[in-house]
Formats: C-alpha cells, structure tokens, sequence
C-alpha cells in the first residue's frame, strides 16, 4: 500500500504540473478593464470593460464616456499591433506623437502608439476594420454609453486582449462644438472627412480583471481573479481537493529529500 501511494505521489510530482498554469492564462471568460483618458484636449474622460463568453469566441464591449467637446459621432475602436500572428504590446499617444506640432495629434500619428484598427466598434452590423470609418453606426453626442454583445473575436486576439486599446475618435477644434465638415484639415486616412472626425479624444489600456467561469466545489460558476495566484486547477475544486494536493506536494518533498540522501550516500 505504501509503494503504490509513493507511486501515485511520484507520478503527480511528474505530471502535475502540466495540469497546473496561472489564472490569467485563461481567455475563456476573462474580463478586461480600463480607464479612458482624454487626448487633444477633448475634455472627455471615460472607461470600457470587456467580457469573453464562456466558450471564447464572442466579447461584450461596453465604454462609456463623458463631457466630450464635440456633439458628434464617435468613431471606436479597438486598436493594437497585429502582423501576422503576432501580436506586440501598444500603448496611448501623447502630445510628443504630434510629429508637425500644430497642436493635434491626428489618427494616424496616433497609431505610431496604438497601431491599427482590428476592431471597429460600431452599434450595429459589421464590427471588422472594414467598417473603421462608418461614421453612422457609431454614438454620438456629448457622452456615450456604449454596449454590444456578441462580437467576434479573431483567432489571433484571443489571447492578447490585453495588448490592446480602446480609442474613441473625434474632437472640436474651433470651440463650436459641431463637427465642420468643410474643415480645411482634413483627415489623415481620407479627404471625405475633416480632421476632427478621425482624431483620437480618449485612449485607454485593458487590463484583465478576471478569468473564468470556473467550477468551484460546490458545483457552482464563479470568475476567478486575476493575479491572486490562483490556477486553473485550484479554481476548480474544492477545499477536499486542495488538501489532498497539499498533501501531494508535501510527498514531493519527502521524495526530493530521499532521493537527496540517497545521492550523498
């Protein structure tokens, strides 16, 4: 009886640790969050949080925002630098990306920080960058309140949520609080639309807050935390469990210690 116990102890010091890996691994589930500062001296100030689904597949967005200087519409996305499969780590412009020094940080300076569009977040239809500049399925006005649910997730953002960023678009240079369309500037990504249209007025980084749903001893779902040093495996069962791994791991180091004896002898 004692060798087979040594054996199955031997066997989890082994294996265990393939079944084991940090909460934050998860995408399933996960949710991100962020504050949402202002650029271009919008005056606007925000947050957005995104939820995965259970299977990983589909995303709710949700951004708020507020005191925008422009009563207009609201172009948003999620930006990042994709090439390929790989994805690197973005961050938000400042007044050092305004590389002419007239005063705006125009889009596509911008992008230099955050890189390109990989999501539009419009209200409805098409959520691709296709649909970057659909200026009519976007919100609009001195404060938004945004949330859809059901947005894909492309394969190659699965797992990098968090090297990502939320831009909401458009600013009101002149002090009218309209967007001018016959602006002499005009967009960096296209003459059909003037500066103030594209030009970022809050920028954001998502961080994960949670990952799961994760089944819990007692059978129920909850989210387990991100970055509290919980794993997969701990998050899925109960206090019994746990203390039958304890155990576990103490015979690691019993045979450790053993195995140490055996090789000063």
């Amino acid at each position: 009886m004692k060798k087979k116990w040594m054996a199955a102890v031997a066997a989890f010091c082994l294996f265990g640790a393939l079944f084991v890996s940090p909460a934050g691994a998860v995408h399933e589930g996960a949710v991100y969050s962020g504050v949402l500062t202002a650029l271009n001296d919008s005056g606007a100030s925000g947050n957005a949080k995104i939820t995965v689904s259970a299977d990983g597949e589909t995303m709710t967005v949700v951004v708020n925002g507020r005191n925008f200087n422009l009563d207009g519409p609201h172009a948003m996305h999620l930006h990042g630098k994709v090439d390929g499969e790989n994805v690197t780590a973005s961050s938000c412009p400042t007044s050092a990306e305004d590389s002419n020094g007239d005063g705006i940080v125009t889009v596509l300076e911008g992008a230099a920080k955050y890189g390109g569009v990989v999501l539009s977040l419009t209200t409805e239809g098409d959520t691709s960058a296709d649909s970057a500049l659909a200026v009519d399925r976007y919100p609009a006005g001195t404060v938004i309140n945004y949330s859809r649910a059901g947005i894909d997730i492309p394969d190659v953002l699965k797992p990098n949520l968090s090297k990502l960023h939320v831009v909401v678009h458009g600013v009101d240079e002149n002090g009218n609080g309209a967007l001018d369309m016959d602006q002499a500037e005009r967009s960096s990504l296209t003459e059909d639309f003037p500066r103030e249209a594209t030009a970022p007025a809050l920028c954001g980084t998502l961080t994960v807050q949670a990952t799961g749903p994760v089944q819990t001893g007692a059978g129920g779902l909850q989210a387990a935390a991100a970055g509290s040093g919980s794993s997969v495996v701990g998050g899925n069962l109960g206090g019994t469990a746990l203390s039958i791994i304890g155990l576990a791991l103490v015979g690691c180091g019993v045979l450790s210690l053993r195995g140490n004896r055996r090789l000063t002898r």
